[in-house]
């Protein structure tokens, strides 16, 4: 409990300065930002999904935790996996689709 509290409130400092940081001369506020949203979602899941928001609306924002994501270790490379649109978008396709040869999950045969 007071482990999740601490990371909720690093990532919260880490994404305040990333915001201040952003706007200075050098521009090195934007994986502050991203390193503390994704240390608040590994602290929080039920914040996952805001994560995935922002990147299926946002692509500058998706493209740059691509760019991070392989030098990403532990909880944070599992938080961007899992907050990965296009992992999502597959899911709910096959969810939707199923399997043809047996029926399941297709809607048309569910009925």
């Amino acid at each position: 409990m007071i482990a999740r509290i601490a990371t909720t409130v690093a990532g919260l400092v880490l994404i305040i300065y990333g915001v201040i940081a952003a706007i200075s001369p050098l521009p090195l506020g934007v994986p502050l930002v991203i390193l503390g949203l994704f240390m608040i979602a590994g602290a929080n899941p039920a914040f996952r999904p805001v994560i995935r928001y922002v990147r299926r609306n946002w692509r500058w924002f998706d493209k740059l935790v691509r760019m991070i994501a392989p030098r990403a270790r532990g909880a944070v490379r599992t938080v961007i996996a899992e907050t990965d649109p296009a992992r999502q978008d597959r899911t709910m396709d096959e969810k939707t689709t199923g399997d043809a040869a047996t029926g399941e999950g297709n809607e048309e045969n569910n009925r």
